[in-house]
């Protein structure tokens, strides 16, 4: 635990002096961050995604440049280092490696993000502390970060703003599908740090939603539920535009009623390409190509509001009735060591 704090604080005392140099010469600090980024890299994973961003950015009239700086100018610096250390050390580095220690000591592979749906006004739903026993429970063994969406209503639970700050070390996404959050509370959020907050672009509100968060300069992305008819739309300019229009750096692609992610190849071949200012993502493939870089094996573990378990559809397992560790055992895929080239 020693070495993992000091070598967390160096990374943040580099990572503070790369971002105030962005401002007096912005490419070569860029450069300089992820050149950083390789160097404190230890698994598969890290090292392709660094070593990725670093030709990307060897590229000088990379669209992403003017991302990246209007992303800095316009979010809180404590929320980007907070979470960007979250995730790619918390979870990414030393939160892998202790998921692929437990998992092998136990036999089968745990997740290294949790997917948790929650709708505070339905009947027999999940509670914020329920959420956060959940959190307590896998944290320990490595798994850092959580996706929370918030199925529907305009309700915000603050409760659940308590259970990302008792867990100031773990990566938390917000994705909120109606587009209500209130603006107090997303201050909160941001100064935790350790969350970020989706907004769903179909929400009636959701251009209202974005000036507010950008206002406060809150860490906020936006995220667009799809079905299989659309993804041809995907490519074109003008849907890459409706997205730019929301000032958000990052998009994350949902599939409805799917696990699937059939536009994660769009969204690779775009980041690849570097063809738009905006970094696409899609949920679930992502997910998996995460996943396979840490274990070799895709595992989605998702958690429906009532606590019922998704994976790999419905499986009858119930948090709320039984231990996490318990279903993770049965229907958890076994743990297969990285098989490195």
């Amino acid at each position: 635990m020693k070495n993992k704090n000091f070598t967390r604080v160096l990374i943040e005392t580099t990572v503070d002096r790369g971002i105030r140099d962005v401002t007096d010469d912005p490419k070569r600090s860029l450069r300089r961050l992820a050149d950083m980024g390789k160097q404190f890299s230890e698994g598969r994973f890290q090292k392709a995604s660094f070593g990725h961003i670093t030709n990307l950015l060897k590229n000088d009239d990379s669209p992403y440049y003017q991302m990246l700086e209007n992303f800095l100018a316009s979010v809180d610096h404590h929320a980007i280092k907070t979470f960007g250390l979250n995730m790619g050390y918390d979870s990414w580095t030393y939160g892998a490696r202790l998921i692929r220690s437990e998992s092998e000591k136990r036999g089968y592979m745990l997740p290294w993000v949790v997917l948790i749906h929650f709708d505070n006004e339905k009947d027999g739903s999940m509670k914020a502390s329920d959420i956060n026993d959940l959190v307590d429970r896998l944290q320990p063994l490595g798994v850092n970060t959580y996706v929370i969406i918030k199925e529907r209503g305009l309700a915000y639970d603050p409760k659940l703003t308590d259970v990302i700050k008792a867990h100031p070390t773990c990566a938390f996404f917000l994705f909120f599908n109606d587009a209500q959050i209130p603006i107090a509370e997303a201050g909160r959020i941001k100064e935790l740090g350790n969350a970020v907050i989706s907004v769903n672009i179909a929400a009636e509100d959701a251009m209202a939603t974005c000036r507010a968060l950008k206002e406060i300069r809150a860490l906020y992305v936006v995220h667009h539920i799809y079905e299989a008819s659309e993804i041809s739309r995907f490519s074109e300019e003008e849907c890459v535009e409706e997205w730019l229009s929301y000032g958000s750096a990052f998009i994350f692609l949902v599939q409805k009623d799917s696990d699937k992610g059939i536009a994660g190849k769009i969204a690779r071949k775009a980041r690849m390409e570097q063809e738009y200012p905006i970094l696409i993502w899609d949920v679930y493939a992502d997910i998996r190509l995460v996943n396979e870089m840490i274990s070799d094996m895709p595992f989605i573990f998702e958690i429906s509001y009532d606590g019922s378990v998704r994976y790999p559809e419905d499986t009858g397992k119930n948090i709320l009735k039984s231990d996490v560790m318990d279903i993770l055992k049965e229907i958890a895929p076994p743990y297969r060591p990285i098989q490195e080239t």
